[in-house]
């Protein structure tokens, strides 16, 4: 078993190279989100279960991974602290759907280690991350198409399971393949993809220089 040392070492050069980082044959690689003003750490895995770790129980938040009992080929995709369950969860699907599911879903009268159905499992998941105001999402698509986009767009549901709303309109056997927040791309005119009066768009092509 690696320790929390050296899993922190592994998951902070990963989150250097890409905010989430996507593969072609799963879920994105351990994104790690922020754990002030949390009392428990919320670990998402690939077969779309959470974990709860107490935080009190921890030195470290990375040592969460090192608690929990994942089944054979499972594995975590987002660390996160749970914000005292307020906020959203934004999932995003290769299928071009988006979910905004409350955080309050996740909350449970009694202590638990686990919970099943963390998040829709019916097509790939390409983010993953709890905001805690609504922010502004730049979506592309596999033949580069572009929107950019508010979630105050996508209403919040309880659901966990929600297959969320269509934000990008596949064409020509087209899949959305990254999600990024607005402040960690690189557009040189980045209200040239917005769509601001729907979503279900199929989007501009991104410029020349344009990183997503």
């Amino acid at each position: 078993m690696q320790s929390a040392d050296s899993l922190k070492r592994r998951i902070e050069m990963a989150e250097r190279n890409a905010s989430v980082r996507e593969s072609p044959s799963g879920p994105p690689t351990i994104k790690v989100g922020d754990d002030s003003n949390s009392s428990e750490i919320l670990v998402f895995t690939s077969l779309c279960n959470v974990y709860k770790v107490q935080k009190k129980e921890l030195m470290d938040k990375f040592q969460a991974l090192q608690k929990i009992d994942t089944e054979p080929e499972e594995r975590a995709i987002y660390l996160t602290g749970e914000k005292r369950y307020k906020g959203f969860l934004i999932v995003a699907f290769e299928n071009g759907k988006i979910g905004k599911i409350s955080m309050e879903s996740y909350k449970t009268e009694y202590t638990r280690k686990k919970l099943m159905n963390g998040f829709n499992s019916e097509s790939r998941l390409v983010f993953i991350e709890l905001i805690e105001q609504d922010i502004d999402l730049v979506a592309m698509s596999s033949i580069k198409k572009v929107v950019l986009f508010n979630t105050s767009l996508i209403n919040a549901v309880e659901s966990r399971t929600t297959k969320g709303v269509q934000v990008m309109k596949p064409k020509d056997g087209s899949v959305m393949i990254k999600v990024n927040r607005l402040e960690n791309t690189k557009l040189t005119d980045p209200e040239y993809y917005r769509k601001s009066e729907s979503l279900n768009a199929i989007g501009f092509y991104l410029k020349p220089g344009d990183e997503i």
